[in-house]
């Protein structure tokens, strides 16, 4: 499968959130992975730039852009930047 590494930053109103209630994000970027056949492999908080960093699997391009689409509708991040790897 190949790997896509993404990179994006947390909306205001999804940090206000977290601070709130604290939670594991990369439980739920695992789960949307899932969904569509693939496999994270790495989730890390950043400094810099951007907030996060994904590494991950997935079938293929479009079942990535599907995850990606639903993350950035969710409206908790912004500036996504995926690259394959």
């Amino acid at each position: 499968m190949p790997i896509y590494i993404t990179q994006g930053r947390y909306t205001r109103e999804a940090i206000k959130g977290m601070l709130v209630k604290p939670e594991d994000r990369a439980l739920e970027v695992s789960r949307a992975l899932g969904k569509v056949g693939g496999k994270l492999i790495g989730y890390y908080v950043t400094f810099g730039d951007y907030d996060f960093r994904a590494i991950a699997e997935a079938p293929d391009n479009v079942q990535m852009a599907a995850v990606l689409l639903s993350a950035g509708a969710g409206g908790g991040v912004t500036d996504l930047r995926t690259t394959v790897a």
